[in-house]
């Protein structure tokens, strides 16, 4: 993750745990220590899993969940094989099964990454095995900071739900109004919905 979405996480933490006091300058401290290299979606699930349970969590603790959530992931999915021309090359094999491994951890399905049929254009599943993201709207939506309070997704980075997933959806509707893609149209008394620029209201 980010310096910023280190800010999300002790933010949610202090939302499940009001009596838990951070100080300010926790976030980088938590960064620094081990959160550079935990995904945001992972320390999102991971703090929602502790909820239940503990009365005060601690850095140690989150990162053990999170471990325990992505071994979770590696133990559901068998290992899809390395190529056969590999086999002869012992540094590339060894790439691949890491690379294959991380892939599982992460939570994507690595026999489905794969675009299928010539000529057809990567999916978002493929995309997100690679550290990419091919969609438009969710590209320019990331070039602002994510208003909704549950999310608050830091520039470059995705929407994400209550519950810390991914959203399939390229943004929340008010990070697409306030990037300037959409605006809020009523759609019945009182109730309003972001509508893309150039698009119709159904």
């Amino acid at each position: 993750m980010m310096p910023t979405e280190a800010v999300l996480v002790t933010n949610r933490v202090t939302d499940l745990w009001p009596q838990q006091r951070m100080e300010d300058g926790t976030p980088d401290a938590w960064y620094a220590a081990a959160l550079h290299a935990v995904d945001l979606h992972d320390a999102l699930t991971a703090l929602n899993n502790l909820a239940g349970v503990n009365t005060f969590v601690s850095l140690a603790e989150i990162l053990a969940e999170v471990r325990r959530i992505r071994e979770l992931r590696i133990a559901r999915h068998p290992m899809p094989a390395p190529p056969a021309e590999l086999t002869d090359n012992e540094g590339a094999y060894r790439d691949r099964v890491k690379e294959s491994t991380k892939q599982l951890a992460d939570g994507l399905d690595v026999g489905k990454v794969l675009a299928i049929g010539s000529g057809a254009q990567p999916g978002e599943e493929y995309n997100r095995a690679r550290g990419l993201d091919r969609h438009p709207l969710r590209l320019a939506a990331k070039k602002v900071v994510c208003p909704w309070p549950a999310c608050r997704a830091a520039i470059g980075s995705a929407c994400v739900s209550a519950s810390g997933r991914r959203l399939d959806q390229p943004a929340h509707d008010a990070r697409l109004v306030a990037a300037e893609l959409a605006d809020w149209v009523e759609v019945s008394d009182g109730v309003s919905r972001a509508v893309l620029r150039g698009e119709d209201v159904a």
